[in-house]
């Protein structure tokens, strides 16, 4: 069966009238008679009932055009979506994340997304960093947000959003933003941090702001999820370092001291496998490109 024996069929049945409808598809009649009769020994049924003055569509073959009629147009559409697919324009990005750039920047970039190309779908994964790392590596992610990637020169990477550090502290800790001098008043207070495993420069970071301050933190706790800080924090088992971003998205009883003055800064990366072949990342990758420049 053929797309064009099918095209030849619709329109015989529009037209009911194998003169009118050879002249229409420019071919002779007998060799439209031939392609009609091909196509009911293939469907082992009848399509048309003909007689010397008309042409009459079967019970079976005018079931057999409204399918048609609906296959062919599934067809077309198949066609003008793979081309999308092949350009990037249609298709799909798995996206991974820490939780805090929900709460930031992610929503207003997926929101540009999908004005510019709504025909890209978006799998969100909620992710810590080392994991997102991981998944990049083994193909299961396009593209990661995560915090103080390790340099790979087959990754690809932009610095997204950047923040300052606070200090949270439980709701009735003494030390407030009007009497707070810097990290050496906390010198000897326990510590919630984020684990090693999870990330060695991000990790890294944090130990730097005490070091500056001229101390070692001491350890309560570790742990990689920010609202986990915050209930431990609430239950006075420590206090700890996040992204200030945090104070707009908890109903902790805590306190943030923001560290505006020191140099470290929370920051977001965008990481990529350059050899990706995802021809839809390209589009998302110009998208990050055109809104951040930091």
């Amino acid at each position: 069966m053929e797309i064009r024996q099918l095209k030849y069929f619709l329109t015989l049945a529009e037209e009911l009238h194998f003169k009118k409808a050879s002249e229409k598809l420019f071919i002779v009649q007998p060799a439209l008679t031939k392609q009609i009769q091909d196509l009911e020994k293939e469907l082992g049924v009848q399509l048309f009932e003909r007689n010397k003055r008309k042409v009459k569509l079967t019970i079976a073959g005018d079931f057999f055009r409204n399918e048609i009629i609906q296959a062919l147009e599934k067809l077309e559409e198949a066609k003008n979506k793979v081309r999308l697919v092949e350009e990037g324009q249609k298709g799909e990005i798995r996206i991974g994340y820490v939780g805090s750039c929900i709460h930031t920047f992610l929503p207003d970039l997926l929101t540009v997304l999908n004005e510019r190309h709504p025909e890209i779908q978006t799998y969100l994964s909620e992710m810590t960093s080392a994991s997102q790392l991981q998944a990049i590596q083994k193909g299961e992610l396009d593209v990661a947000f995560l915090r103080n990637p390790p340099a790979n020169k087959r990754f690809g990477e932009k610095l997204i959003f950047q923040e300052t550090f606070a200090l949270v502290l439980p709701e009735e800790h003494h030390l407030n933003q009007n009497n707070f001098e810097g990290m050496h008043q906390v010198a000897h207070e326990k510590f919630i941090l984020p684990t090693r495993a999870d990330g060695e420069q991000y990790y890294q970071l944090q130990w730097s702001i005490c070091e500056d301050a001229g101390f070692l933190p001491q350890i309560a706790h570790e742990t990689v999820h920010g609202h986990t800080v915050l209930k431990l924090i609430d239950h006075h088992l420590g206090i700890s370092l996040l992204p200030t971003s945090f104070k707009d998205i908890t109903s902790a009883a805590v306190k943030f001291i923001e560290l505006a003055n020191i140099p470290q800064r929370a920051e977001i990366t965008a990481l990529w496998d350059r050899h990706n072949p995802n021809p839809s990342l390209h589009f998302f990758l110009e998208l990050l490109d055109e809104i951040f420049f930091i």
